[in-house]
């Protein structure tokens, strides 16, 4: 909810949440010129930033020859993108989008970087894979848009095998991020609410990290989270660098 000071008057703006075809339609129409928007506000430089330091860190160590990776709401391709130009092992890319043109760009846009994809349309909400079946599942603003987000993040959770990554990037919870949800249509999350959720689907070592953007959007904007799925009820061994929080 948003609440508005004009003079004597008080406005107030209530989300409503959308349907799943409101969204995919709001981002079909847009596809075709997103990713060079991404590029231009500098969100795949702030994305290849963040996966070198994840790497420097030590939460990429997973993704070997052959790892498989779940980009979740990959849209056109960008987050997945900016991974494979910092891990240079050869990942084999999985993607799902509600948003058949967001798909249809993300496959081009692989594809012009030497990259092939299994790419599907459908819901993170109720993926259609095995428990365990991923070295690292990842998304990039999707949890915005989920009706039932806590539940989104227990069923990525799900198909990571034990000791796995799970990295969610969000917009951070405040004004400027409340403005630019309502153009489109998401629902920021709170980082103490997003923490908890993490560690309620069996994560650990919960972290934050800043997305480094310069002076571009990405920076003020969004904010990345990650944490190792637990195996045997215990994190196992291999942990990463402390970093801030």
């Amino acid at each position: 909810m948003l609440e508005l000071s004009i003079g004597t008057w008080r406005v107030t703006i209530r989300r409503t949440v959308p349907q799943t075809t409101d969204l995919a339609r709001m981002y079909d129409a847009a596809a075709w010129l997103w990713h060079p928007i991404l590029g231009l506000l500098g969100y795949s430089r702030a994305y290849a930033r963040l996966f070198a330091e994840l790497a420097s860190d030590g939460w990429l160590g997973c993704l070997r020859d052959g790892a498989k990776v779940l980009d979740g709401g990959i849209g056109t391709g960008a987050f997945s993108m900016a991974l494979t130009k910092t891990i240079p092992n050869a990942l084999e890319i999985h993607g799902m989008d509600i948003a058949p043109r967001m798909l249809a760009r993300a496959r081009d846009n692989l594809r012009r970087s030497g990259l092939t994809a299994q790419l599907r349309y459908g819901n993170v909400d109720c993926l259609p894979y095995a428990e365990g079946d991923f070295d690292m599942v990842m998304s990039a603003h999707m949890l915005e848009h989920s009706t039932n987000p806590s539940e989104t993040v227990r069923e990525m959770a799900r198909v990571l095998r034990a000791g796995a990554p799970l990295l969610i990037v969000t917009t951070r919870a405040d004004r400027i991020s409340a403005l630019h949800g309502l153009r489109w249509r998401y629902r920021s999350v709170e980082s103490q609410q997003l923490r908890q959720w993490m560690y309620q689907a069996g994560l650990c070592d919960v972290r934050c990290y800043a997305l480094d953007g310069g002076l571009s959007l990405p920076g003020p904007l969004s904010e990345a989270y990650i944490g190792r799925k637990i195996t045997g009820g215990r994190a196992i061994a291999s942990h990463p660098k402390e970093i801030n929080t």
